[in-house]
Formats: structure tokens, C-alpha cells, sequence
């Protein structure tokens, strides 16, 4: 009989510079070891309420991005540079987590391919997610079917579902952005961090199943 697959749970926010970077890392990491790990994502709500406000009114965004370059390759795209300075695109992460659960209801399996094309569209292409064909071409770039996923995103159970995610994520020992939480008998346990490569999910996943504690990562 095969063993039940370990479950595990991404918090993540689409305008999370951090875990843009850790994208790639993470689902290398889930790659590796489909035949033994579920992975669940949950979008934060890192952008809400006040924290709502266009992007030029936010401090050294290019700057951030450099430092996340240096420190872990990952690429930002002139979109996303061209969109900063011009500084009018609103970011909030209750837009951006509609828009993930409307799709995760053609892909409920995708949910990482999910999060990383959203991301994508702000990091790479400076998108705004408030725009339909924005929206569109997410759509596009996942294969779903355009049209149900915009009817998805304007249905009010879609709000519903992203407010009650990040009702969720309080319940859940979240200290930032990204975590990812291995689900023990004992409680959830984080892993890895912001600059973690797959080798070191592996190496504290592993240590999590013999039992150990994980030290957070500076």
C-alpha cells in the first residue's frame, strides 16, 4: 500500500518580492517529491486594507529587487520595472487572490503553476491584476479556459474564499513571507525560507520527519 503523501502548506502573497525568488526553489523541491508531498497554497493577504496603495508610494521597490537579485538570481522583468516608475498600479493582495482561486477552480492541481504565473505577471511584466486582460493573459498562459475564468473571478464565493484564507493564515505560526509548513502530528513545522535552494527543503524536511527542530532562517 503507498504511504498517504506528507501535506504541506505554501504561504504566500503574489506581491511578496521574497517569494518570487523562492518560486523556482520550491517547486523544484515539490517536483522531486510528488510521489510523497501534497502541496497546498495559501495566499497571505499581505496587501490589505490600508496596506492598499499604489506602487510608487511604496519605498525602494527597485532597489529591493536588486538586493533580491544579488542574493538569489531571481529576474525582474522591464514590465515590472517600467511599472514601478511610473508608480499608479495599485497592488492588493485580495485582487491577486481572487484571481488564484478562480483558477484553482479549472486546476485545482496547479496550485504552485498558479501562484508563480501570477507573480510572474507583476515581477516580469508589470501587470495590473485590476485589469481583465491582464487577468486574460494569466489565463492564457496556464491553459484555462479564458472566459470561465473571468466569470470565476467576478463571482463573489471567489472574495469569500480569498478572506477566508487569510482568515486561515492567522491561525497558522506565520512570522513573514514565504513559509512553508510540513504537517506533523505534533503541529505544522516550518522549512526552509526566502533563500532556500532545494537542497536545503530537502535536507529540513527530512530533519523534520526524524524530529528535529529547524533553526528560522536568518
Amino acid at each position: 500500500m503507498t504511504p498517504p503523501k506528507m501535506q504541506l502548506t505554501y504561504v504566500t502573497d503574489t506581491y511578496c518580492i521574497w517569494c518570487w525568488a523562492f518560486g523556482d526553489a520550491l517547486r523544484e523541491f515539490a517536483r522531486r517529491n510528488e510521489e510523497r508531498l501534497s502541496v497546498e497554497v495559501l495566499p497571505a493577504g499581505m496587501l490589505v486594507g490600508e496596506r492598499v496603495v499604489p506602487v510608487g508610494e511604496k519605498p525602494r521597490v527597485l532597489e529591493g529587487a536588486g538586493r533580491v537579485t544579488e542574493l538569489t538570481g531571481a529576474q525582474f522583468g522591464e514590465g515590472f520595472r517600467e511599472a514601478v516608475q511610473d508608480g499608479k498600479t495599485v497592488l492588493d493582495s485580495t485582487v491577486s487572490a481572487v484571481a488564484f482561486w478562480a483558477a484553482m477552480e479549472q486546476a485545482p492541481e496547479r496550485a504552485l503553476d498558479i501562484a508563480h504565473a501570477l507573480q510572474k505577471a507583476w515581477y516580469v511584466d508589470g501587470a495590473d491584476l485590476h485589469q481583465p486582460e491582464a487577468l486574460a493573459n494569466v489565463a492564457r498562459e496556464l491553459g484555462l479556459n479564458v472566459e470561465q475564468f473571468l466569470d470565476a473571478v467576478a463571482d463573489p464565493a471567489m472574495l469569500a474564499q480569498a478572506e477566508n484564507g487569510f482568515e486561515r493564515r492567522k491561525t497558522l505560526p506565520v512570522k513573514g513571507y514565504p513559509t512553508l509548513l510540513v504537517h506533523m502530528p505534533d503541529g505544522p513545522k516550518r522549512i526552509g525560507g526566502a533563500t532556500a535552494t532545494p537542497e536545503k527543503l530537502e535536507a529540513d524536511f527530512e530533519a523534520v520527519l526524524r524530529g528535529e527542530e529547524i533553526a528560522d532562517e536568518e
